[in-house]
């Protein structure tokens, strides 16, 4: 049994914690984007190429890059307080910071109110989770936290909202590794209506950061496009985030044609100003209740 220790700050990366691209990475382009967090008093460059990287006031930084050699192995020359440092990549596992509110264990269920209609049932999916990380905030601090943080949220800002007979349900409530068919079958056991995937976007590495940002909703049949549309729709009201846009894919969880599923993009976590912005709870409570309110204008 693996021993749960908090996890803090190394001491030799107090000072920058950088999330991409890995150590010895290799890519078959010549360019890739870097990103991270850094105390922002400090000058950071790219080492050979001598590029130097922008870092934000809150201290976040993610800029495309040139390829110093033909190993693609990119280091950073950190200066801070007169001192000059070469820097090798660091990233957090966990959240060192705020916890996800405490809610009932393995499946949630809400009792909701104040509709007509009887025995929908809704699935919410926080992506990814447990030793699957995806991809990762400024800090280091994995994907799979925020979905879940607002998978939470979004049974919280359900509570009251739905009649009494509809039933909504997480395929994870805790930071464990849930599959891509167990999320389905799950589904199908629930005899679920409508199923909404939470995730976060980050982008190809020869991609810049700073041009991506906003809400993205995904779909695979022809039929959902429109639910997809008035998710973005309320869910960019409700937060004043901006539209990345509704895309048609083959995902594994929108592709089952017993329920309506969505997986909906909750921002970029590569882009050094939303990044911030999607991570706060302020944000994060808005989110959820753009979900609700599309949910309800959809069920």
């Amino acid at each position: 049994m693996k021993s749960k220790k908090k996890l803090k700050y190394n001491k030799k990366n107090t000072d920058l914690i950088w999330v991409y691209p890995p150590n010895k990475w290799t890519s078959n382009y010549k360019q890739t984007f870097i990103y991270g967090w850094s105390n922002p008093k400090a000058k950071l460059f790219v080492e050979n190429i001598k590029q130097k990287i922008k870092v934000h006031p809150s201290g976040n930084f993610a800029q495309i890059i040139k390829l110093p050699d033909k190993k693609n192995i990119v280091k950073l020359v950190q200066i801070l307080n007169g001192k000059l440092k070469i820097i090798t990549r660091h990233v957090l596992v966990k959240n060192p910071v705020r916890a996800c509110r405490r809610m009932p264990p393995q499946t949630i269920k809400t009792k909701l109110r104040y509709f007509t209609k009887n025995n929908t049932v809704i699935i919410i999916d926080p992506g990814h989770g447990g030793k699957e990380h995806g991809t990762h905030s400024p800090k280091g601090i994995p994907e799979s936290h925020f979905n879940l943080q607002i998978a939470k949220e979004i049974t919280v800002a359900a509570n009251g909202c739905l009649p009494s007979k509809r039933q909504i349900y997480l395929t994870r409530s805790t930071d464990k590794f849930v599959s891509l068919k167990q999320r389905v079958n799950f589904a199908k056991k629930k005899k679920c209506n409508l199923f909404i995937s939470i995730h976060h976007n980050a982008l190809p590495d020869n991609e810049d950061p700073n041009r991506h940002s906003g809400i993205g909703i995904y779909y695979t049949h022809n039929h959902i496009k429109p639910i997809a549309e008035k998710f973005l729709n309320l869910i960019t009201k409700e937060t004043k985030l901006k539209k990345y846009g509704v895309f048609k894919r083959d995902f594994a969880v929108t592709r089952p044609d017993f329920y309506r599923g969505i997986l909906i993009e909750c921002g970029f976590l590569t882009h050094p100003i939303e990044s911030n912005i999607i991570t706060s709870k302020q944000i994060q409570e808005k989110i959820a209740t753009g979900i609700v309110k599309a949910t309800l204008a959809t069920v």
